[in-house]
């Protein structure tokens, strides 16, 4: 699936039909259904395996890390690190970028968990206003868990965009469902659902890619989102986790900006992660790193999961500078 619905279309479809409709209008009847079922079944999975979940390890962390911050003092400190977000600045160097594009600045912002994370959405308007960017990006987790309503989060981004610069564009994350992209969409995000668009600056461009969620629903599809670019055309692509960030090196993607581990949270001194919620080596948990020829970038995010708290590990937005190699 390539390109993005026409804007006046989107908001005639948005006014006449129903979220399911409009969804299926969006994505394609079939892609729609794919993804909406699978969130069915993971929330009817939840409700027949509670015992499962009572005694899984994560249930036990969300239990277990609020009551040892509460009894070791720790938890109004840990919550000040979670709302004192970071303004990080990464420069990346590409051989094949225009020299129209030199100097072109991506705003960076993942993991929102709006809802169970006000108190640093509240405070982000004040951080981002300040800042000089060409396009903006989320990539993913908008909705604080992975499950049940998402109406509070959908209101907060919304409320949110006022301070947030044209163009943006954004993904899925692994706590997402696909009924909050009409939202986001008429918010002013355009989401990339295995898509992309270009930025032209004269006669130069540069291609913006998003692929879905690739961790827990699986719906990513690289060869779509890539399709109708030409090879020699830099890519930066949007996606929630580093999954299939292999396949993306080999696909010559130039940039991959990611977050989905919140950088571990609750860290050791020195930023060591205890926990990465990925699969991945962990010089992909966070910050810069490298595959290859391609870049990538793994954000800590602004928002928090299990506990309102951060320690050796803050909240973060990052501006990344585009630099032509000479």
């Amino acid at each position: 699936m390539v390109g993005i619905l026409n804007w006046p279309e989107l908001e005639q479809s948005a006014q006449d039909s129903d979220p399911l409709t409009w969804l299926k209008g969006r994505l394609g009847p079939l892609y729609a259904l794919t993804r909406l079922q699978k969130e069915a079944l993971l929330e009817a999975d939840r409700g027949r395996s509670r015992l499962r979940q009572l005694t899984s390890l994560y249930h036990v962390l969300d239990l277990a890390v609020p009551l040892a911050l509460r009894m070791t003092g720790t938890m109004r400190w840990g919550q000040r690190n979670a709302r004192a977000i970071l303004v990080a600045k990464n420069e990346v160097f590409l051989p094949n970028l225009p020299e129209t594009f030199d100097g072109f600045t991506i705003l960076h912002l993942t993991d929102l968990h709006a809802d169970i994370s006000e108190a640093v959405i509240a405070a982000l308007p004040g951080v981002v206003g300040q800042l000089e960017y060409d396009v903006c990006v989320f990539t993913g987790d908008f909705r604080g868990k992975a499950y049940g309503p998402h109406a509070r989060s959908e209101e907060l981004v919304v409320a949110l965009m006022s301070a947030i610069r044209q163009p943006t564009f954004g993904v899925l994350g692994n706590h997402d469902t696909a009924l909050l992209i009409r939202g986001l969409e008429r918010a002013g995000i355009t989401m990339l659902m295995n898509e992309n668009v270009p930025i032209v600056r004269g006669n130069d461009r540069i291609w913006i890619a998003g692929v879905d969620d690739p961790h827990h629903y699986r719906m990513d599809d690289l060869a779509a989102a890539v399709d109708g670019i030409p090879d020699d055309d830099v890519v930066v692509l949007l996606s929630h986790s580093t999954d299939g960030y292999e396949c993306a090196a080999d696909g010559e993607i130039e940039l991959m900006l990611c977050g989905h581990t919140h950088g571990g949270q609750i860290c050791l001194p020195g930023g060591l992660p205890v926990m990465t919620s990925s699969r991945h080596p962990r010089q992909l948990a966070a910050g810069p790193w490298r595959m290859g020829r391609m870049a990538g970038y793994t954000s800590r995010g602004i928002g928090t999961s299990l506990v309102e708290a951060r320690f050796n590990c803050a909240p973060e937005v990052v501006l990344h500078t585009l630099r032509r190699t000479r």
